[in-house]
């Protein structure tokens, strides 16, 4: 059998009606027992201030703020790390150089420059020996190659 939905929505309305109706019934109750008893806030509750707010629980892993390396004067800002922003991007493709950019004083760090400045060394030289140094020798093949002393001085016999 069928239900109409009038008949649905008037049982949901008469349900809420009995819910509100126990909860009063549950909270004058309560109320009662705490008047009875001179309960307070803080014996039913625990340390619980309604004046105090909670402390708030730390994150659990905050985020360190980067202090900005580059920078444009548009308020644009970027630490260095991870991919290039769109704004550095567009203006590398522009023909700026990214040293301009540099948050305090705008000139590249001493050894950024100096690497810089210097010319590409050469590649150092292979040995001879098919591209590999000599290996190290064992104790063991030390021995092998020492050359024999020579035999201590027999006493002479009869």
């Amino acid at each position: 059998m069928a239900k109409s939905l009038s008949s649905i929505l008037s049982q949901i309305e008469r349900l809420q009606k009995e819910a509100a109706s126990i909860q009063s019934e549950v909270i004058d109750r309560i109320r009662k027992e705490i008047a009875k008893y001179g309960l307070t806030s803080e014996q039913l509750f625990g340390e619980f201030n309604a004046r105090k707010p909670r402390a708030a629980k730390p994150a659990k892993k905050a985020a360190k703020a980067r202090a900005a390396k580059y920078a444009d004067g548009s308020g644009n800002t970027w630490g260095g790390m991870g991919k290039r922003p769109e704004w550095l991007r567009q203006a590398l493709q522009a023909g700026k150089a990214l040293e301009e950019f540099l948050v305090g004083g705008g000139k590249p760090k001493a050894a950024t420059a100096a690497r810089a400045s210097k010319p590409a060394t050469k590649a150092k030289r292979k040995p001879a020996s098919g591209g590999r140094a000599p290996a190290k020798k064992s104790a063991v093949a030390k021995k092998a190659t020492r050359k024999p002393r020579a035999a201590a001085a027999a006493p002479a016999s009869e």
